[in-house]
């Protein structure tokens, strides 16, 4: 038992080094093209991929593509609340089901790491400093590579017979959740 304790420890310690590492991985990058390079196009895979940065002042992907007009203080607000929600769900599956292989954690860190960039985007760039340019599509960072890891692992791990998303498939993890949260 305490043998589980200390490796569920050290997994979850793990999983928020990694989450670090990720951030300041993607605000670096911002930082060195934001002080140096946000004057310059490059050829990544002509003519498809170019470093080319832009700051996306929409402050979300739909808000620039539908033209919205959704402010700052909104998007931060959302950004927060999908942080909190993640956290909280990581959190309760964490502590219920054990996981036992390190998707889910890797999966977290991708997931908790992209929205936590978001926000220091909105807070601290007052947008977004995009410098991946698919031609003829749109201009991402790394965060959003991040945001797809985690949807491309998620599918794997619900098209895999990964004993993690085993469990919360039999698990009525709702049901689980409210208990625990008004039978108290």
């Amino acid at each position: 038992m305490m043998r589980e304790v200390l490796k569920l420890n050290m997994i979850n310690r793990m999983t928020w080094i990694l989450t670090l590492i990720l951030i300041a991985i993607e605000q670096g990058i911002k930082i060195i093209i934001n002080s140096k390079f946000l004057d310059k196009s490059v050829p990544i895979i002509p003519p498809f991929i170019y470093f080319d940065p832009m700051f996306n002042k929409d402050y979300s992907w739909f808000n620039s593509m539908l033209q919205l007009g959704v402010g700052k203080t909104i998007h931060i607000a959302l950004v927060v609340v999908v942080i909190s929600l993640i956290y909280l769900i990581y959190r309760f599956l964490n502590k219920s089901l054990k996981f036992e292989t390190n998707l889910i954690h890797v999966m977290f860190s991708f997931i908790i790491g992209g929205a936590t960039c978001s926000l220091i985007d909105k807070v601290f760039w007052d947008g977004s400093l995009d410098y991946i340019l698919l031609h003829g599509l749109f201009t991402f960072d790394l965060k959003d590579v991040y945001i797809n890891v985690f949807i491309g692992l998620f599918i794997i791990g619900v098209f895999s017979k990964n004993e993690d998303f085993k469990k919360i498939k039999d698990q009525n993890i709702l049901s689980k959740y409210m208990a625990r949260k008004f039978l108290r």
